[in-house]
């Protein structure tokens, strides 16, 4: 067989495929194996059988090439590992089913027993046995049949056991509703209800029957305590005649004792006396034997009392009337008191009244109303002062609130935080406000010593701030004189001017303000001069530049060679736009022809810009440029002159003759514009310096 798969093997190899029984071989196999992963899932009771015949025929089968048999081996070892545990826990479902079978076989015969019993049967065997016989068939759908035989038999059974169960149900509770009736009575103190109701309770209980016997027991036991209590009852009537004798002597001695009372202690006796009544009357009665001896006493001292007390009252209402009438009167006092608005006096009389109300006895009945008559009065007059006095102690509070504000106001002025220009003016507004918040009272004095003690402190402080700033503010002005004696860098002074007018600015100092703008004028001065002397070096110094550079162009544009170092012109690195043509003007000689379109434009638009410049700056100063060749030098200013008059912007002044519009371009802006121009044509140069002469000489 091995030489028929081997054969077979290389046949399909040789073919690039597999031969047909190969096939055949390997879904057996496959089916076998799927046949026992199934296997527990459609498990009966030849589990064990199938399982061995499922192996046996995996061993039959034909051998089929190792790189097959591997895989499928181990895929059948796999299947037949899960089928051997299904198989241990199906025997064991196994037997808990012959086990369930056979409870429920000897739940039939314990059923059996409980019919041939008959009346000996208990309520809880049936119940115990329904129980049994659910836990027992609730997972076992075999059973069915069994299930219907036996609730056949078991039915009858169970409702005849529920049926007696209701009535030993009812017997109990209509014993226990009469128990616990008994049990009321018996608590309670109602000794012929008790007898009235023990004998009924007694012919229902009998008439109900067989009763449970908890509930008989419970209804013995309040019998017993019924019989018990009415036991007593007869036992200690006799005896409490004899104690309510007693009783009742004590109660004639005590009467004796309040009849040698003195005359001030009979409103007391006349309560006890009320009292000895009431409890004469809940007494029992005494033996007859001792009635006619205790009854007479009794009356005779109550009435006896009774006299002394009622003499004693009537005398007692007669010093109340007189009593009513004088206070009736201090009422009709503090009435008319009570509109008075005399505060300090009329305080003192309704002391006074009140002084006498105390002398007076209690007026009884009438006592309550008169005085609240005379505390009604009273009450007006003194809510009144006091609502008088309130508002005038919260009218001094809210001032002396206010003036306490203004005080911390005033004590926040000494702050370094709080120091302003306008500080003192603060103070005599907080001085103005203070005298207007009125009086505060007592407070008053206390308060203005605060408040006079802050401002002195501070107006203290302020002249010597004042002092030190004007120390401080002279030094400063002293330095400003000293920066105008020799100006060399304009910008490093006219920096350091600014920083000290901001610091004289902060101090603030009217003392030295006249030396201080003349200081400042000076200064300005001196600044004007010195600018004016830097900006004409630079615009001499920008003309000179110009001209060697335009001297190289036009030698160059001559054909002349470029000498060397011709370019190398003093200066020329502070005019970027004029070293920048030089390097033009360096390319072009070398012969690049692109450098030269480049210089050309540069020439252009250097001429178009100066000319711009300079019109603008003729415009400004109202000059009308009717010809290139029309000017003149004759009114020509020194150039110092001239450049002292722009940086102090003297640019108002116009020509008197002239009415031409001005410019609103900036002059310094234009000066700057044509000290930092490009290089201009050569045939225009000296031309734009004479427009800008003569323009810039009118600024003066």
């Amino acid at each position: 067989m091995n030489e028929h798969f081997e054969n077979s093997n290389n046949s399909s190899i040789a073919s690039g495929g597999m031969t047909e029984p190969l096939r055949s071989h390997l879904h057996s196999r496959e089916e076998l194996c799927r046949q026992l992963e199934s296997l527990p899932q459609n498990a009966d009771a030849d589990y064990a059988e199938q399982l061995a015949a499922l192996q046996t025929k995996w061993n039959t089968l034909p051998e089929v090439p190792p790189e097959y048999a591997e895989i499928l081996d181990k895929h059948f070892a796999l299947a037949l590992k899960a089928a051997q545990t299904a198989a241990v826990e199906i025997e064991a479902r196994c037997q808990q089913h012959q086990a369930k079978i056979a409870e429920a076989k000897a739940l039939h015969k314990k059923l059996d027993k409980l019919l041939a019993a008959g009346e000996l049967i208990l309520h809880s065997e049936v119940e115990t046995l329904n129980r049994q016989w659910v836990e027992c068939t609730e997972t076992l759908s075999s059973l069915e049949s069994d299930a219907e035989t036996f609730m056949a038999k078991f039915r009858p059974l169970s409702e005849r056991m529920q049926a007696e169960q209701a009535a030993e149900n009812a017997r109990a509770a209509a014993a226990d509703k009469l128990t616990e009736e008994l049990a009321d009575l018996t608590a309670k103190d109602d000794i012929d209800l008790l007898k009235e109701r023990k004998v009924a309770i007694e012919s229902e209980y009998t008439a109900i029957g067989n009763v449970p016997k908890a509930s008989a027991d419970r209804y013995k036991d309040a019998h017993r305590q019924a019989v018990s209590k009415l036991s007593q009852h007869y036992e200690t009537l006799d005896l409490a005649r004899w104690e309510s004798f007693t009783l009742k002597q004590d109660i004639c001695n005590e009467l004796d004792r309040l009849l040698d009372l003195p005359e001030n202690e009979l409103p007391k006796a006349a309560k006890e006396l009320q009292a000895l009544r009431d409890k004469w009357k809940l007494l029992g009665t005494v033996p007859k034997s001792k009635a006619d001896e205790i009854n007479p006493r009794y009356i005779e001292a109550t009435r006896k009392l009774q006299h002394r007390i009622d003499e004693y009252y009537a005398d007692l209402r007669q010093k109340h009337k007189q009593a009513a009438l004088a206070k009736q009167q201090l009422c009709d006092k503090a009435a008319a008191l009570a509109e008075s608005t005399d505060w300090n006096d009329g305080a003192a009389a309704f002391k006074e009244l009140q002084a006498e109300w105390k002398a007076i006895p209690g007026a009884g009945v009438h006592e309550k109303e008169l005085f609240t008559a005379f505390r009604t009065s009273a009450d007006k007059f003194f809510n009144a002062r006091t609502a008088y006095f309130n508002e005038r102690n919260a009218k001094f509070e809210a001032v002396a609130e206010i003036k306490q504000k203004l005080i911390s106001q005033a004590e926040q002025l000494l702050e370094p935080t709080q120091k302003t220009s306008d500080s003192a003016q603060r103070a005599k507004q907080l001085r103005s406000e203070y005298t207007l918040a009125g009086r505060a009272g007592r407070a008053e004095s206390e308060l203005n010593a605060k408040f006079d003690a802050a401002l002195d402190k501070f107006f203290a402080g302020r002249r010597e701030e004042f002092a030190n700033r004007e120390e401080q503010a002279k030094k400063l002005i002293n330095e400003i004189e000293t920066l105008s004696v020799d100006i060399t860098d304009p910008s490093s002074a006219l920096s350091r001017y600014r920083a000290i007018k901001n610091e004289l600015k902060e101090l603030g100092c009217r003392n030295t303000f006249q030396s201080e703008i003349k200081a400042g004028e000076k200064f300005d001065t001196a600044l004007s001069q010195a600018k004016a002397r830097l900006f004409a070096d630079k615009l001499g110094m920008s003309k000179l530049v110009t001209r060697q550079l335009s001297a190289v162009w036009e030698s160059v544009k001559s054909g002349t060679e470029l000498e060397e170092n011709c370019l190398a012109i003093e200066n020329l690195d502070k005019f970027p736009k004029l070293a920048a043509v030089a390097t033009l003007i360096a390319q072009v000689a070398s012969g690049d022809a692109k450098a030269e379109e480049k210089l050309l434009k540069s020439l252009a638009s250097a001429t178009s810009e100066r000319k711009r410049i300079v019109a603008e700056l003729e415009k400004t100063v109202g000059i009308e440029n009717k010809s290139e060749n029309e000017s003149s030098m004759s009114d020509a200013m020194s150039l110092a002159a001239e450049l002292t008059a722009a940086i102090v912007g003297n640019f108002a002044s116009a020509n008197a003759k002239a009415e031409t519009p001005r410019s609103t371009a900036d002059p310094k802006q234009l000066l700057s514009e044509f000290v930092n121009a490009g290089l201009p044509e050569a045939d225009s140069l000296e031309e734009l310096f004479t427009r800008f002469d003569n323009a810039y000489a009118k600024l003066g």
